[in-house]
C-alpha cells in the first residue's frame, strides 16, 4: 500500500490534477490522505481521509503521518508530496529497490535552490516504520551556508539533521532540467516528479531574492514585486497548460543525460 500526504492551501485548483497523476502513475493500491485548509468541505470525500487542520506546513504533515504511520502495514511506504507535486513516470518500483538495498529514504534535494542540502516535502518518500523511529519532523532550525555566503535555514532542516545524526542514507532526486523557465520552480526530479512550485504563496524564493539582499529596502521591495509579478504570470500559464492535457513538464528534460530514479536503483 502506497500512503500518500499532501497538503492544500486555501485554493482546490490543484486537487482534481494532482489525483488524476497520482491514480496515473501509482503502480500499487494507494490512499490519499490530505489536510484541506480553508477549501469547501465538498472535495473531502475524495481523498481516504480529509480534514480542515489548520496549522502550519511541519504540523499538518506531522498530523497526516501520525495517522498513516497507526493505520499502515510494514511494507507499506509513506510518501511527503505538495499539493502542487505530479507523479509523471512509475517510481514506485524503483523506490523500493532503493529502499530494500538499504536506502530507506527517498526526496527532492532543490541543490539549485543555493544549495539546500536536505530532502524536501514537495517530494518525499519513506516507510512508517523509519518516520516512527526517528521521531523527526518537518521543521526548519539547523542552518548551513548557502551558494551566496549566507547561513539560511528552511523547513525539512531538522529531518536532514536527524538523518545525519543517526547515520540514515538517503538517496537526493535531483533537477532534471535541460531547460529552465524558472531556477526553481516548475522543475522535473529523478525523471518521475514534476513539482510546479508555491502555487499556494507568493512566487518567490532565495535564488529570486538573494541578488538583491544589498540594495536599499525600498529598492528591494520594488524588485520583489516585479519577481512575484513575472512568476505569477509563468505560474497562470503553465498551470493552464496543464489543465488542457499539455504535458509541457517533458519539454524541460528532453535530451536530458542527468540520471534518473531508475538508473539510482540500478546502481
Amino acid at each position: 500500500m502506497i500512503h500518500y500526504a499532501t497538503l492544500h492551501f486555501r485554493s482546490d485548483a490543484w486537487i482534481d490534477l494532482q489525483l488524476d497523476y497520482i491514480e496515473r502513475h501509482t503502480s500499487e493500491e494507494f490512499r490519499v490522505w490530505a489536510c484541506l485548509d480553508g477549501i469547501d468541505r465538498g472535495h473531502f470525500g475524495k481523498f481516504h481521509h480529509a480534514e480542515d487542520h489548520g496549522e502550519g506546513i511541519p504540523e499538518e504533515y506531522g498530523h497526516l503521518a501520525g495517522l498513516i504511520c497507526e493505520a499502515a502495514e510494514p511494507g507499506d511506504l509513506l510518501v511527503f508530496l505538495h499539493g502542487d507535486t505530479l507523479p509523471i513516470a512509475d517510481w514506485v518500483g524503483p523506490v523500493r529497490e532503493l529502499i530494500a538495498a538499504g536506502t530507506p529514504l527517498v526526496g527532492i534535494q532543490r541543490d539549485e535552490n543555493l544549495g539546500e542540502p536536505h530532502p524536501h516535502a514537495c517530494f518525499t518518500v519513506t516507510t512508517p516504520e523509519l518516520w516512527r523511529e526517528l521521531g523527526s519532523s518537518w521543521g526548519d532550525g539547523p542552518e548551513w551556508v548557502g551558494t551566496t555566503g549566507r547561513t539560511v535555514t528552511d523547513l525539512g532542516a531538522l529531518l536532514w539533521r536527524d538523518l545525519e545524526r543517526q547515520g540514515i542514507r538517503w538517496e537526493p532526486l535531483l533537477r532534471s532540467n535541460v531547460h529552465d523557465i524558472h531556477p526553481v520552480w516548475f522543475g522535473v526530479y529523478g525523471g518521475i516528479v514534476y513539482h510546479h512550485g508555491a502555487a499556494f504563496r507568493r512566487p518567490i524564493c532565495r535564488a529570486d531574492a538573494d541578488p538583491g539582499v544589498g540594495l536599499p529596502l525600498p529598492l528591494r521591495r520594488l524588485r520583489h514585486y516585479g519577481i512575484i509579478r513575472v512568476n505569477e504570470r509563468r505560474s497562470r500559464r503553465l498551470y493552464r497548460r496543464l489543465c488542457d492535457g499539455d504535458e509541457f513538464f517533458r519539454e524541460l528534460i528532453a535530451d536530458s543525460t542527468a540520471p534518473d530514479i531508475a538508473s539510482a536503483a540500478a546502481g
